[in-house]
């Protein structure tokens, strides 16, 4: 009854946890180029516009449109995604546009099934005195609740699934396996993990339909807005592969109380069908945007499968509890605990390989870990983790020693974490990523006899942007002897050729300039070319991760 009880409570909280979260989500998808640039001046009116993504985007659900000052339409109400170039959307425009400002409203639906739009505005000739002026926006869905708990409870239902299987099958010694209390436990906590797995898999297509189409629950239970959905979105063809593997999985599920023989092989047909769950939540995640799907996606697929094997496990040592009070099987319940932790030496190295990983491809630099939402769920998901472990250790030494003293608070504790940590997976999934937004860049170099250089670059994403040089000798005083000092930039993602531009004095040692000198998200190397009075020349280049907002 206390367990119970406990377990209500906790539940409770995760539920306000949940709720809590909403505020933080954004999409995905985001602007790499565009032509026009954002709040570039062109000196005629171009025949066509382009936006180019950092991922494919979904052939469901997108417009581009362009609209002059007064509101009206002035693109030829032809764009569409290229079909050789899946993350570009592309329109023509009228002929002969007069001078003036102009706006294109775009909306796209990224490749993880989240809908992003914005706006771009750009001008015509000369700055038209009393014209409207357009500001840049990007703004994603912000999930509600419904989202936050329909995909959690897919997470934590699938991680239960698993992890019992693991657990009956490897950890539970042999012999109780044919216990039947034992056997009518572990169905029953099967049956209800494969019902809110099958709950949480039906609700997210309605779901995915409100989040794509923009309209609410009560609108979009059309057939022709699901079969759009299902045919035309990466979320639709992984959730075709989701409703086959459940019908299989209730099939096979119905043979379980056969001969033990075959029910040992029905078991593992679950368990890799399970796994397979987990896999195509992977095939929608951040990995499946990525140039090695091969590799990005295994390895995601690998976090998750580990953590649920971890998670379902607790599930399984936490509902055999009473086993600690009876002398009978006390002795059994803490060698069970010695034998996984056995297992969870293997499964923290997968953890934390994987997660390394995954950070490296997510996290350009140690800043963006406090400057974006994306590493701040980070750092509070890697603490977390490390709490996680410190209760695994303990759990360990109590199994070795054979003591229970204790033994329900850290396993409690230690699945509880487990938890949590899957409600921060679930946001990391629906946050952008930090290589959007690396944030405002700075960097000292040495040169030559101990000069430094410092570029800063505010605020560091496609458009307009502040680059400021710092110069100063080996004794840290400014350098004042300068005749001359531009920038080179460079993109190295791609050849684009290269600009050169020359920075003016605002201070002693201290050089400006303002421009849209980053057209491209990505990598970009930055020359700095310094000739002194005396014709000495100091050069350095710094390496600049551009973003987008």
């Amino acid at each position: 009854m206390k367990v119970k009880m406990k377990f209500s409570m906790f539940m409770v909280i995760v539920s306000l946890f949940l709720f809590l979260f909403p505020s933080i989500f954004s999409a995905h998808a985001y602007i790499k180029k565009s032509t026009p640039l954002e709040n570039e001046i062109l000196e005629q009116a171009p025949k066509a516009i382009m936006i180019q993504f950092d991922e494919t985007i979904q052939p469901a659900f997108n417009s581009i449109k362009v609209f002059d000052s007064d509101g009206k339409r002035v693109d030829k109400k032809n764009g569409r995604i290229d079909p050789k170039q899946p993350s570009i959307l592309r329109s023509g425009l009228k002929q002969n546009l007069p001078d003036g400002t102009y706006r294109i409203k775009w909306k796209v639906v990224s490749s993880d099934g989240h809908p992003v739009e914005g706006v771009i505005p750009f001008q015509i000739g000369a700055e038209v005195q009393g014209s409207t002026v357009f500001q840049k926006e990007t703004k994603g869905y912000t999930p509600k609740a419904d989202l936050i708990i329909i995909r959690w409870l897919q997470y934590i239902s699938n991680a239960c699934y698993v992890g019992l299987l693991f657990f009956y099958m490897v950890i539970l010694p042999k012999g109780y396996r044919q216990n039947g209390s034992v056997n009518k436990l572990f169905l029953r906590l099967l049956s209800a993990s494969f019902g809110l797995i099958f709950i949480s898999i039906l609700l997210s297509l309605p779901l995915q339909a409100t989040i794509e189409s923009g309209l609410p629950w009560s609108e979009v239970f059309s057939f022709q807005l699901f079969e759009n959905v299902l045919t035309n979105t990466a979320f639709g063809q992984a959730w075709i592969y989701q409703a086959a593997i459940l019908v299989t999985l209730a099939l096979i599920t119905s043979f379980i109380g056969m001969a033990e023989s075959t029910k040992k092989v029905i078991l593992w047909a679950c368990f890799s069908l399970g796994i397979t769950l987990l896999l195509t939540k992977a095939l929608t995640s951040h990995a499946a945007a990525q140039t090695n799907q091969l590799v990005t996606i295994s390895m995601d697929f690998l976090h998750l499968l580990t953590a649920s094997i971890w998670i379902g496990s607790l599930i399984g040592f936490v509902a055999l509890l009473p086993w600690r009070k009876n002398e009978e099987t006390k002795q059994d319940y803490l060698q069970m605990i010695k034998r996984f932790s056995k297992w969870g030496i293997i499964l923290v190295i997968l953890l934390t390989f994987t997660g390394v990983f995954g950070s490296l491809l997510y996290i350009p630099n140690l800043s963006s870990l406090v400057q974006t939402n994306y590493g701040k769920v980070l750092v509070c998901k890697v603490i977390l983790f490390l709490f996680m472990l410190i209760l695994a250790a303990i759990n360990f030494i109590k199994g070795k020693r054979h003591r229970e003293k204790g033994l329900i608070a850290s396993l409690w504790g230690e699945l509880s974490i487990g938890v949590v940590i899957l409600i921060l997976s679930v946001v990391l999934t629906n946050l952008p990523t930090a290589m959007q937004s690396p944030g405002p860049f700075k960097e000292t170099k040495k040169v030559n006899q101990g000069e430094q250089v410092t570029l800063r670059v505010t605020p560091n994403i496609i458009g307009e942007n502040l680059f400021e040089v710092v110069l100063k000798d080996r004794q840290g005083k400014p350098i004042k002897d300068i005749e001359q000092l531009h920038l080179t930039f460079t993109m190295l993602d791609m050849d684009m050729g290269k600009e050169t531009v020359n920075l003016k004095k605002v201070a002693e040692g201290k050089y400006e300039v303002k421009g849209l000198h980053f057209i491209m998200v990505g990598d970009w190397n930055v020359h700095v070319h310094v000739l002194t009075k005396s014709l000495e020349s100091i050069d350095t280049d710094f390496n600049v991760l551009v973003g987008s907002q």
